[in-house]
């Protein structure tokens, strides 16, 4: 059996319901006419929860009968999902100094490599693409701001909102 698998989801439930209540305590309350600033945090945690729990599910179904595997410490600090993990802190650590485009770029791009992309045209065009989707999305949708960064990080990412404000309002 998956011992670390069945492990990490459960640590990640149990963040999870703590993250469910946190984010109820520390949005606003809700108006009569509005979801309110929990409502979809919520949604998103609620599904990833239940993914989890059929993670854990599948893995228990796949593996009753076969016998236990000893756990690789060594091997998981070696392995692509280690590397992902790394990957993942790196971008939350740089990204207010050199703001969301940037790091969101740089991140998907090793990643991407990461996970066996050889054609470097296609991995930084394909980088790119997703990277303005998910600003036009999160930015100019949604009206969430993302991190700019300082400098000239910041010049442009005011440069972007500028456009796509005036893209909002049919210039």
């Amino acid at each position: 059996m998956k011992i670390l698998d069945i492990l990490f989801s459960v640590g990640l439930i149990i963040f999870n319901i703590y993250c469910f209540f946190l984010v109820g305590a520390e949005s606003p309350a809700p108006t009569p006419t509005e979801l309110g600033a929990a409502f979809w945090p919520r949604i998103i945690i609620v599904l990833m929860v239940g993914l989890l729990i059929s993670n854990i599910v599948s893995t228990v179904r796949q593996n009753k009968g076969k016998e236990k595997e000893k756990i690789d410490i060594a091997g998981f600090f070696k392995s692509k999902l280690f590397l992902g993990m790394i990957l993942i802190a790196a971008m939350t650590l740089i990204m207010p100094y050199v703001g969301f485009i940037t790091s969101c770029f740089a991140f998907l791009s090793a990643y991407g490599a990461l996970l066996g992309e050889r054609k470097i045209v296609k991995l930084l065009v394909f980088s790119l693409i997703i990277t303005f989707i998910l600003y036009a999305i999160f930015q100019g949708l949604l009206d969430i701001r993302l991190e700019r960064g300082i400098g000239i990080f910041r010049n442009f990412a005011l440069s972007l909102e500028t456009i796509i404000l005036n893209i909002k309002r049919g210039l």
